[in-house]
């Protein structure tokens, strides 16, 4: 079964890539004065991007966060996130960064994936060897916290040369993390049901 989900994320990551070299991104990217009038931004604007190596980027990191939660989420939890997670991060977008006039890329998607999959990863992993999990999160904050800008300004990528917005990774770590505790309460309360429909 996670061979079908694998070949389904090498799918999105194919669109991701062909979207870039024959979509208009301007027409799906999220733009603030537009985010209700045409709503499918609020989903797309997160599978547009900047560049060509910009969409590489993200897709390869996607690929990456694929194999590295292989065994931590399901496969429906991982589209359901990819689904859903953009949605929410343009309506916080919309609510709390109202200098933000619009957006492409997936990261503040892939920051929420990662930190969804270090919470499901500490809760399925005991004793000693959760020092990984939480060092993955612990790390993933810092690494988050310290490219704020702190501000309303949006900083030069050196790569890209364009202007990035970290704090749609910051807003992606904190929709993950809440993710993350949500599918750990519904697999706890799902155990008990599973142990009595196996019971003789």
């Amino acid at each position: 079964m996670r061979l079908s989900a694998t070949a389904g994320v090498y799918a999105v990551v194919v669109a991701i890539l062909v979207a870039e070299l024959i979509l208009p991104a301007e027409l799906l990217e999220y733009r603030r004065a537009l985010a209700f009038s045409e709503p499918w931004r609020l989903l797309t604007g997160h599978f547009v991007h900047l560049s060509f190596l910009h969409a590489l980027l993200n897709g390869v990191a996607l690929l990456l966060l694929d194999r590295l939660f292989a065994d931590r989420l399901e496969s429906r939890d991982l589209f359901g996130m990819l689904a859903v997670v953009p949605v929410v991060m343009s309506l916080a977008f919309w609510l709390l960064l109202p200098e933000l006039q619009w957006y492409r890329g997936l990261s503040g998607v892939l920051h929420a994936i990662f930190f969804a999959g270090c919470v499901a990863w500490i809760a399925q992993t005991a004793g000693r060897a959760r020092w990984l999990p939480v060092a993955a999160i612990v790390g993933g904050t810092a690494k988050v916290l310290l490219e704020q800008p702190w501000d309303a300004s949006f900083p030069v990528h050196e790569w890209l040369r364009v202007a990035v917005v970290p704090q749609a990774h910051l807003i992606g770590a904190v929709i993950g993390t809440a993710a993350g505790l949500v599918l750990r309460q519904r697999r706890q309360q799902a155990q008990p049901q599973q142990q009595q429909e196996r019971a003789p």
